[in-house]
C-alpha cells in the first residue's frame, strides 16, 4: 500500500496560487487570485492590492480593492489617493506592519473606501517586492477586534513574496506592449516561453526571440549555483547557430560572474570598453577565439534571488543600445520564471516517476512504460513477460527489526533486482513490499530464468548494513542468521490471446499469491489458472 504525504492547507493554497498566476497575463485577474489566496490563508473583510514603485514615483495604480457591505463582497473603484497613503509608505519603510484598534475612529474619506459607516479594526499592510524593487502594497483588513496576530503578518509577507515575481512579470508585460514592434515580438514570445516546460525547447524559444529583436551572433544562458558559487552553463550558441558545450567555472571572474554578483546589467559596444571594464572574460569558441565586438548581458532574478544570466553578443562594434538592454532585461524576467518552472517540472516529474524510498519506478511510471511495451508487443507479435515479487513476511520482519531496517532492506531488494535485469527491462515498486518487472521481448522460458536470478539475488543480498542499523537503533545484538530476506515470485507471459496489460498483471499477481499460499520463497508460472 502506498503512503501519501500529508500536505498542509497552506501548501495547497501556494501551489494553486503559482499555477493560477502563471496562467494569466491580466493584472486584475492576478490581483483577484492573490486576494482570494489571502482570504484562504488568513481571511479578510476588506482588502486592496496597489501597484506602486517609489523609485519611479507617480500615482499609485490600484489593481483591486474589495470591501464587505451588508455581508456582500463589493469591488470598489477609484479608491487610491493621488499620492501614496501613509500606510503604504509605512509598509514599504518598515517591511510591513500590523495595526489593531479598540474601536471606531474618524478618518478622512479620501483615505478610506467602501462602507464608511464602519471602520476596520484589524489591519495588515505588507510591501510586494521582487528582489530589491518594490512594486506595490498588499493590505487585508477585518472589522473584528484583534483578528490578526504577528503570524498573520508573516503569512501575508510570504504570500507577497510568492506573488511578487508574477506581478512583476505582468507589469513587465504591460510595459513591453508600449514599446513599438520589437516589444510586440517580445510580448508574443513571452507566452510561448512561459508555456514551455522542456528546457531545450525553452532555451531555443528564448534564443529565437532575442534574434528577432536585436543583433545576436552569439547567445548565452548561464545558471548560477549559490551553494558552490559556480556559473553553470545552460545554453550557448555561436554563429552560425552552432551549439557550444562549455564547462562550469567559479563565479569569481567572467561576464556571468560579474553579472550575478553585482545583479547589474552590462553593455559594451567595443573591445576597448570590454578591456577597460576590469572584467576578466571567460572566452569560448570553436576556433579558440571570441569574435564578439559588442555585448549586452543581464541577470535573471526570481524573488530577489539571482538565478543566472542571459547575454547576446555581436561581431560588430556599436551593435547595442539601452533599449536592447531593457528588452533583454524584460525577457530575462520571463526567462527566470520559465527556467525555474522547467526545473521544478523536471523535479516534480522525477518525484512522480520515482518511488521516494527505493528509487525504483513509481507504480504510475511502471504502468506507463509497461503499457507502451505491451502495445509494442502486440504489434510486433513478440511476447512480453511480467514478474511479480513480494517480500516474504515483511510485516513480521518490520515488527522484529523495526521500520528503519525494513526500509533499508527494501532499498537493498531494489538494488539487487536492478543489478540482475537488463537496461531495457522495467522495474517498479507497486506498493509496500510488492514489486514488478516487465521484460520486453522475453519468452516464458527466459522469464523463468530471470525470476530465478532475481530470487537468488535477493536471498544473497548482503544485510550487514541493515544489521548495523538494527544494532544502532535498538542497542540489541544483530544475529545474521535471523535476518533473512526471500521473495515469492509469480510469472506471466503474453500470448496472442492476451487482451490487456491489466489482464497480464493479474495473471502474474495470481501466480505470485499461489506461491505465498503454498509456503513462500518459490516461483510459480501462470498457466491458465493452474
Amino acid at each position: 500500500m502506498q503512503e501519501n504525504r500529508f500536505v498542509p492547507p497552506s501548501e495547497l493554497v501556494f501551489a494553486r496560487l503559482g499555477k493560477d498566476l502563471s496562467a494569466t497575463a491580466n493584472a486584475i485577474a492576478a490581483a483577484e487570485i492573490i486576494l482570494n489566496a489571502a482570504n484562504d490563508l488568513i481571511g479578510w473583510d476588506a482588502c486592496y492590492l496597489i501597484l506602486y514603485d517609489p523609485d519611479q514615483g507617480g500615482r499609485p495604480r490600484p489593481l483591486l480593492a474589495i470591501d464587505t457591505i451588508d455581508n456582500k463582497r463589493v469591488v470598489e473603484y477609484n479608491v487610491v489617493p493621488e499620492k501614496p497613503s501613509e500606510n503604504m509608505l509605512k509598509a514599504i519603510r518598515e517591511d510591513g506592519f500590523l495595526s489593531l484598534y479598540e474601536g471606531a475612529f474618524e478618518i478622512s474619506p479620501s483615505l478610506s473606501f467602501g462602507d464608511r459607516t464602519q471602520r476596520t479594526l484589524s489591519q495588515l499592510f505588507v510591501p510586494v517586492r521582487s528582489g530589491v524593487r518594490t512594486i506595490g502594497v498588499l493590505s487585508i483588513q477585518s472589522y473584528q477586534l484583534h483578528a490578526y496576530v504577528e503570524s498573520s503578518l508573516e503569512m501575508l509577507k510570504t504570500l507577497a513574496n510568492h506573488c511578487a515575481g508574477a506581478l512583476e512579470r505582468i507589469w513587465a508585460q504591460e510595459a513591453m506592449s508600449q514599446l513599438a514592434e520589437r516589444l510586440k515580438v517580445l510580448y508574443q514570445a513571452a507566452h510561448d516561453i512561459s508555456a514551455s516546460l522542456d528546457m531545450d525547447e525553452l532555451c531555443d524559444a528564448i534564443h529565437r526571440t532575442v534574434e528577432k529583436v536585436m543583433p545576436c551572433d552569439d547567445f548565452v544562458i548561464d545558471g548560477y549555483d549559490p551553494l558552490t558559487n559556480e556559473i553553470v552553463p545552460i545554453y550557448a550558441i555561436e554563429y552560425p547557430r552552432r551549439q557550444v558545450v562549455t564547462e562550469k567555472y567559479v563565479a569569481d571572474h567572467g561576464m556571468a560572474g560579474y553579472v550575478v554578483h553585482s545583479k547589474r546589467s552590462i553593455l559594451f559596444n567595443s573591445l576597448e570598453e570590454m578591456d577597460t571594464s576590469g572584467i576578466k572574460f571567460e572566452f569560448y569558441g570553436s576556433d579558440g577565439k571570441d569574435a564578439s565586438q559588442s555585448l549586452v548581458a543581464v541577470p535573471m532574478i526570481r524573488q530577489g534571488r539571482v538565478t543566472g544570466m542571459i547575454s547576446a553578443q555581436s561581431y560588430k562594434a556599436g551593435a547595442y543600445t539601452k533599449d536592447d538592454q531593457y528588452l533583454l532585461e524584460l525577457l530575462a524576467t520571463h526567462a527566470a520564471i520559465a527556467i525555474e518552472n522547467s526545473r521544478l517540472f523536471t523535479t516534480v516529474q522525477l518525484l512522480a516517476n520515482t518511488d521516494p524510498l527505493t528509487g525504483a519506478h513509481s507504480r504510475r511510471k511502471f504502468f506507463e512504460l509497461t503499457e507502451h511495451e505491451f502495445s509494442r508487443s502486440r504489434r510486433s507479435l513478440k511476447p512480453i513477460s511480467i514478474i511479480m515479487l513480494d517480500v516474504d513476511e515483511f510485516k513480521k520482519f518490520n515488527d522484529r527489526f523495526g521500520h528503519q531496517v525494513g526500509d533499508q532492506v527494501l532499498r537493498l531488494v531494489v538494488l539487487q533486482c536492478q543489478s540482475a535485469l537488463r537496461s531495457v527491462d522495467i522495474f517498479g515498486r507497486l506498493g509496500g513490499e510488492e514489486f514488478a518487472a516487465a521484460l520486453p521481448d522475453t519468452s516464458v522460458e527466459h522469464a523463468v530464468q530471470v525470476a530465478v536470478r532475481l530470487s537468488k539475488a535477493v536471498e544473497d543480498a548482503d544485510l550487514a548494513g541493515a544489521g548495523q542499523l538494527f544494532e544502532t537503533t535498538t542497542g540489541k545484538k544483530f544475529e545474521a542468521d535471523a535476518m533473512k530476506v526471500t521473495v515469492s515470485v509469480g510469472v506471466a507471459t503474453s500470448t496472442e490471446s492476451s487482451r490487456s496489460l491489466d489482464e497480464l498483471m493479474d495473471q502474474a499477481d495470481r501466480a505470485m499469491y499461489s506461491v505465498k499460499n503454498a509456503g513462500r520463497n518459490r516461483i510459480h508460472v501462470w498457466n491458465n489458472g493452474e
